[in-house]
């Protein structure tokens, strides 16, 4: 089925604005959400100008009532095929010091990569099932795989909701709802950019959100890249923890 109308959290920048400039096209409602007006409003006028009717709000998907009632209301106005809870926090604003998260940071991490992805899918359920359609697709990260030494909670983030995704692809299956659980690896993104240490295999913006949407079209269980990347990732997670744990360590020594 051609998807009519996608709704995208985080749409402002990076991956999110990518995804909503690949969905721009006539006949497709994009209903567009992020923090930040003016980068916002100026995807939202790029993607019209490519034809697509857009809804676009500032909206903290943090805050469960306001978000819940932004995301019923766009799909009253029209029923919404694909969410993509995109949104979440990264980059420099995750790197642990040595001694581990403020607890402010642990408490904004948690918020907005867990809760903020709960926010965003929960409101959609009911009519997703009622209706006997629909696809959820979920941020994650290649750090989901394995617990990294410079960014502890926001590993834990992103494996959650990985768990997350992987549950509800179980049991909404029988309703007819699909599940996308997508882990990038490094992507050129201004949040990506913030951080002070290499990123091996760097993708574009545009080859990403192209992966990610094709993948979706095909409904995919699980979009991962790079391949390479994502195979390291995946052999971190079964290889035997004191090896894994004495590369890592040595990884973030050398960064350090």
């Amino acid at each position: 089925m051609t998807p009519q109308h996608v709704l995208i959290t985080g749409a402002s920048s990076g991956i999110g604005a990518a995804l909503a400039r690949r969905y721009a096209r006539p006949g497709m409602r994009l209903s567009l959400t992020a923090r930040d007006p003016s980068r916002l409003r100026q995807v939202s006028n790029m993607c019209r100008s490519a034809g697509a009717e857009t809804e676009w709000q500032t909206v903290d998907i943090a805050d469960a009532e306001a978000a819940g009632q932004w995301i019923a209301d766009c799909d009253s106005h029209q029923p919404i095929d694909i969410v993509i809870a995109n949104a979440g926090i990264g980059g420099s604003a995750v790197i642990a010091p040595d001694t581990g998260e403020a607890l402010s940071a642990a408490h904004e991490i948690v918020a907005t990569n867990i809760l903020g992805v709960v926010h965003t899918v929960i409101p959609l359920l009911p009519r997703f099932t009622a209706r006997g359609n629909g696809h959820v697709v979920i941020m994650s990260s290649l750090a989901g795989y394995t617990g990294l030494p410079h960014s502890p909670l926001y590993s834990a983030s992103k494996a959650a909701v990985r768990i997350y995704g992987q549950a509800l692809r179980r049991l909404l299956a029988p309703s007819g709802i699909r599940v996308t659980v997508v882990c990038p690896g490094f992507v050129e993104t201004p949040m990506s950019a913030s951080v002070r240490e290499p990123r091996p295999m760097l993708w574009s913006v545009e080859r990403a959100a192209e992966r990610i949407a094709t993948g979706i079209a095909r409904g995919e269980r699980e979009i991962s890249f790079p391949r390479q990347l994502a195979l390291l990732a995946r052999l971190a997670d079964v290889l035997p923890q004191g090896f894994v744990d004495s590369i890592l360590i040595r990884t973030r020594r050398n960064r350090a």
